[in-house]
């Protein structure tokens, strides 16, 4: 099999622009939309929602989903000019309700069933959801970053030796 230039810079930026059209798709991963498990393992919670507020910005869909039986979202408060009816007929495990929460503000909710055992939670709709910077961010120690610069040049200098064969090699008689 015959290896040429063009054959060798095909691969390799072939290579290149599929790995970064990967990362790119994954970077654009749409993130309008989230879920809420109602009841996770029988449990009497809304995850996530029960411990903290549930942060999301106007449009974001909220799936919710019952992973347990005999439940139900009724909606205890929510914003002046916002139309969420939450779901109060009793559902069991496998169903579903989406809403689509578009005006700012916090909406309170609870299962009616479960009220007295604490089942209650909040979603709070924002301009935008700030992350705050993690206090415990694990540092590269300084020989891996040597590991890493070591490969990254033995990787340039194997290829640049491929090209230059590639290119000035010639070709080779084998007597028989």
């Amino acid at each position: 099999m015959e290896l040429s230039r063009r054959a060798l810079l095909t691969t390799a930026v072939g290579s290149a622009a599929a790995g970064g059209a990967i990362g790119t798709a994954t970077a654009q991963a749409d993130g309008s939309s989230t879920t809420v498990t109602v009841g996770p393992g029988g449990s009497l919670v809304f995850e996530p929602g029960t411990a903290e507020s549930l942060q999301i910005t106007p449009g974001t869909t909220v799936e919710f989903v019952w992973d347990s039986d005999n439940h139900n979202i009724v909606v205890e408060s929510q914003p002046d000019s916002a139309n969420w009816e939450g779901h109060e007929p009793i559902e069991n495990a496998g169903f579903s309700y989406t809403h689509t929460f578009e005006t700012l503000g916090a909406y309170e909710y609870f299962c009616q069933p479960h009220k007295t055992a604490g089942m209650g939670a909040s979603i709070e709709v924002v301009e935008s959801i700030s992350t705050p910077a993690p206090s415990n961010v694990p540092t590269v120690p300084s020989s891996a970053k040597t590991l890493g610069v070591a490969t990254a040049l033995a990787m340039v200098a194997t290829l640049g030796l491929g090209f230059f064969f590639l290119k000035y090699g010639g070709d080779y008689d084998i007597e028989e």
